[in-house]
Formats: structure tokens, C-alpha cells, sequence
């Protein structure tokens, strides 16, 4: 598999680890049998996991945040790599959702990005 060319926006700050959830995809499929315990086994090899991340912006970074999703990534259906908040490395990431956006009367907007790390 090829690493993508896209990178995040030097201008965008990288999400911060107060403001991360982290959770991995289930990769477990169970099936009940009639009697006994119920059968578990993999239902993939790699495990892509979810991150929900905050972003607090002006309307300038918000901005840009949208053009990067609209624009570079295709309204999401790209990869691009950042440096992952949790480990320092550069990984690729997928936002599985667009942009979730909140502002305020200070021209201030609270962005919940939905971000899943590639495997």
C-alpha cells in the first residue's frame, strides 16, 4: 500500500492529547450458539482506531479546516498523515465525519473532528 502525499495544514494546529478520545474497532465477531458459550473469532488482522479530537479555532483556522476537507481530502474520502498526539509519530489518518462545528459570541469555534488511524 502507498503512503499518501497529504499532509495536514502546517497552518492548523495538531489536535492536543487533553482534548482526545481514543477507541479501537471492534475486531471481534461473536456468534451465540444454541448451547454454551458463544464463538469468537477475528474479523480483520489490521485494527483501525477512532479518535475524536478538538480543535479550538478562529474563523481563519476554521476556515482552512474546511477548504483541507472539502478540497484536499475530497470531503473525507482521502488519507493524510499528522503527527499522531499520542505517540509523536507521523501516521496516516481518515476523518470518518465531517468537521462537527461550535462557535461562540468571542469569534471562537470548538471543532470536534472524527479521526480514524490507518493501520
Amino acid at each position: 500500500m502507498s503512503v499518501t502525499a497529504i499532509l495536514w495544514p502546517e497552518a492548523l494546529p495538531i489536535p492536543k492529547i487533553g482534548g482526545l478520545n481514543g477507541k479501537y474497532k471492534d475486531p471481534v465477531i461473536r456468534t451465540q450458539m444454541d448451547a454454551g458459550p458463544s464463538k469468537a473469532r477475528r474479523r480483520f488482522t489490521a485494527v483501525p482506531k477512532t479518535f475524536k479530537a478538538q480543535l479550538i479555532l478562529r474563523e481563519d483556522k476554521r476556515a482552512l479546516l474546511e477548504a483541507f476537507w472539502k478540497d484536499s481530502l475530497g470531503y473525507g474520502t482521502l488519507r493524510f498523515r499528522m503527527k499522531n498526539p499520542q505517540t509523536g509519530r507521523v501516521e496516516e489518518f481518515r476523518m470518518t465525519e465531517p468537521p462537527d462545528e461550535n462557535g461562540n459570541d468571542d469569534g471562537l469555534y470548538e471543532v470536534t473532528l472524527t479521526l480514524e488511524r490507518m493501520p
